[in-house]
């Protein structure tokens, strides 16, 4: 059964089809006129007014370059056509070029037609009016009674075979171009799912491209912010002492030029992440939980301690990495902002419950100070990097002031075991 949903619309034709069909509609005109040539040559058959029949049938071949541009209005042209020369002589019916040329019609318009009222419409007038024409030559021209001679009389199975042939010829050319049409329908929504495939393809690339921006974006600030707040602060504490205790200003620079060197180091590093095409480049281990130690600085101000609760276990990389920056960002923050004198880094192991699964929790606390500015009204961007890595990796983040006074960082991120 053909599937008659026409809701798609074809294209209308490209400029090298309609090419293409007016081409054809001038051989299709030529061929015509030979072919009526032959056929009164062949049957000895004499035309009745030759300047008409040659016309008609010229008119009938250039109409075949409207066939896709103009597909019901060449139908209903081609079919009026044929009437007329079938009217004006019977016997000019039965030539092949005129009978190839309605055939092609009838499918151009169902696999053409952009509108589907007026195909169907337009189809049931051009059946009705073919077939009511062909009864109307049966009754009309009723050959005189013959003899029977097989299984049914001659008249009758002259009806039967026409109405077959017709019936095939009709609807064939119907269910062929409606097949064409399907196909075309197919192949566009082929060409549409590429390109949507393609759009969400480079959606997806903006957007991992702008992750990455924004982890690039997270790394420096955070390897930036750690060292320069450093830096900051044992300057400011060499130029109170460099006139009394020089050799405390020494230590001081010394600390200085260490983590300028480390700054560097790591900005190095990242930028050639950055640099490498592939995953042929020699590449520096990041930093993980284990190295969050190393943030410890009992001897700086505010001095900075470290503890870890709980019995640890394995983490993915991508989880250390993003542990110690949250850590670090912490750390930075007290540095600059707080005012304290005493901070604290805790790393906590949390086992799984029934309830729950295994989780890892960096908390930075400070004592904070009086007069000072909060980390959370500078407008910086550690905080929201803070808040960003911990939903990453579906965590969450608890960040704000102490009831008793200073400054809590809090991060937990789940662990799966």
């Amino acid at each position: 059964m053909l599937d008659l949903d026409r809701r798609w619309t074809r294209p209308r034709p490209t400029p090298a089809q309609v090419r293409a069909d007016v081409v054809g509609g001038v051989l299709g005109a030529l061929l015509s006129v030979a072919s009526v040539e032959v056929w009164s040559s062949g049957t000895a058959t004499e035309l009745r007014n030759p300047l008409l029949v040659h016309a008609l049938f010229a008119l009938a071949g250039l109409l075949f370059a409207a066939r896709r541009a103009f597909p019901l209005t060449t139908l209903l042209a081609e079919s009026v056509i044929f009437i007329v020369v079938g009217e004006h002589q019977a016997q000019l019916g039965v030539i092949f070029t005129i009978q190839i040329i309605l055939f092609v019609s009838l499918y151009s318009a169902w696999a053409w037609s952009r509108r589907p009222r007026r195909l169907l419409l337009t189809s049931v007038v051009v059946t009705v009016t073919m077939f009511g024409w062909l009864v109307w030559q049966f009754v009309r021209d009723a050959p005189p009674p013959a003899p029977q001679v097989g299984l049914l009389p001659r008249y009758e199975a002259l009806i039967v075979y026409s109405l077959t042939i017709n019936v095939i010829y009709f609807f064939g050319a119907m269910a062929w171009g409606h097949g064409a049409w399907r196909s075309a329908r197919q192949q566009a929504e082929i060409v549409d799912r590429i390109a949507a495939e393609r759009q969400a393809q480079e959606r997806d690339r903006q957007g991992a491209v702008q992750a990455e921006r924004v982890r690039i974006a997270r790394d420096l600030h955070d390897v930036v912010a750690h060292h320069v707040s450093g830096i900051g602060v044992q300057a400011a504490g060499a130029g109170r002492v460099i006139d009394a205790r020089p050799e405390l200003a020494r230590e001081a620079l010394s600390v200085i030029e260490t983590s300028s060197r480390q700054a560097v180091h790591q900005m190095h590093e990242l930028v050639g992440l950055l640099r490498e095409d592939d995953d042929r480049g020699t590449r520096v281990p990041q930093p993980g939980l284990a190295d969050i130690a190393a943030l410890a600085a009992p001897d700086d101000r505010p001095s900075v301690a470290f503890r870890q609760v709980g019995e640890p276990f394995g983490v993915p990389p991508t989880v250390g990495v993003s542990m110690f920056r949250i850590a670090q960002e912490a750390v930075s923050n007290t540095r600059r902002h707080a005012g304290a004198c005493t901070a604290e880094v805790v790393l906590r192991f949390v086992a799984a419950t029934e309830h729950q699964p295994a989780a890892v929790e960096v908390e930075v606390i400070d004592d904070g100070g009086a007069g000072t500015e909060s980390p959370a009204s500078t407008g910086g961007f550690g905080l929201t990097g803070i808040r960003e890595r911990a939903a990453m990796h579906g965590g969450e983040s608890e960040i704000g002031p102490r009831p008793d006074g200073g400054f809590r960082v809090r991060v937990r991120v789940p662990v799966a075991t």
